[in-house]
């Protein structure tokens, strides 16, 4: 126990003024207690912190959530006990806005945190403190605050946040092909549309169908023709990569949308596709083959006109005999 006998007055006053504001607060707090009744999920109790000793009174539950007992602590806690353990990519947000409000730039200081447990694990913990008491030129003398563990509940969010990515992008993507859904290629072309027009680039689209597949479903049934448009998906998405975006318009037929290209180099493209459907052993004894339109998007068109203008060149490559690209 430290003797008191060996501190200076001033040093009496001040540790006898800094008891004053903890007791004046921690009355405060028990009447609202009273009327309040914190229990909030999470709730980790109250926090002071005498701004001139550097001292945090606190609620053990605040230090046993992240492993700490009352024998792990020292006898005189300061506040860098629990910034120090601030996750270091979440730290300056949190002492910015701590500095922010202590310099009376904000009225609360309200932060959202990850801190580390003594195991190494991460929590997470919801703050909030106030500056209840300064001196007259504005300087801070005392805070108090309360502080939420919130990791279950950011745990949750997280979940239902990878849960809803993971569901926008099943509605994105078409189930047998893995290309992009109808729905989804129409935006894709909507955005593209936009950047040519304000870019001033070319747009080309290839309108391509697996030729005769009504057939094909007649005679293998829907499983054995689904698997050739499930295998045309993975060559039309093999031959685009990254570069282009390609998705099921309906049943057999695809829209394949180039970016910045013109009719030729789409054409080249077309064709490129068109051989190695042309090339390849499917999971039924036929031969495979695609028919494509290809056409350069104007600015004056919509969404409809363009890609009746480009089915209508596949209608005419299929008249034709199949099997064949139309520019």
């Amino acid at each position: 126990m430290q003797d008191y006998k060996e501190q200076t007055k001033k040093e009496l006053l001040v540790k006898i003024e800094a008891l004053n504001r903890l007791n004046r607060e921690l009355l405060k707090t028990f009447q609202e207690t009273e009327r309040l009744e914190f229990g909030w999920s999470g709730n980790l109790g109250q926090w002071f912190w005498d701004f001139t000793t550097n001292e945090v009174t606190f609620n053990p539950l605040k230090a046993e959530a992240i492993g700490y007992m009352k024998e792990d602590l020292p006898e005189k806690v300061p506040y860098e006990f629990f910034t120090d353990k601030v996750h270091p990519d979440d730290k300056d947000m949190v002492m910015n806005s701590m500095m922010d409000h202590l310099y009376g730039k904000i009225p609360v200081w309200e932060v959202k945190y990850r801190i580390q447990a003594k195991d190494g694990s991460w929590k997470v913990y919801k703050d909030r403190g106030k500056v209840t008491e300064r001196t007259e030129d504005g300087k801070p003398l005392f805070l108090k605050g309360i502080v939420f563990d919130v990791t279950k509940e950011e745990k949750e969010r997280e979940d239902l946040m990878v849960k809803n990515k993971t569901l926008k992008n099943q509605m994105k993507q078409d189930v047998i092909t893995s290309l992009y859904s109808r729905s989804a290629i129409l935006l894709e072309f909507a955005k593209y549309a936009n950047r040519a027009k304000k870019q001033d680039q070319p747009l080309s689209m290839i309108v391509m169908n697996i030729d005769k597949y009504p057939l094909l479903e007649e005679e293998y049934g829907i499983i054995l023709s689904e698997e050739v448009l499930k295998e045309t998906g993975k060559i039309i998405k093999t031959t685009i990569q990254d570069k282009y975006s390609a998705g099921r318009y309906r049943e057999a037929v695809f829209l394949i949308l180039l970016e910045n290209t013109d009719t030729e180099e789409a054409y080249d493209i077309a064709e490129t596709i068109r051989q190695m459907v042309s090339d390849t052993f499917f999971a039924i004894p036929r031969r495979i083959s695609v028919s494509s339109g290809v056409s350069l998007y104007k600015t004056t068109e919509t969404v409809s006109e363009f890609i009746q203008k480009t089915t209508q060149k596949l209608y005419a490559a299929q008249t034709n005999g199949g099997n064949q690209t139309i520019l």
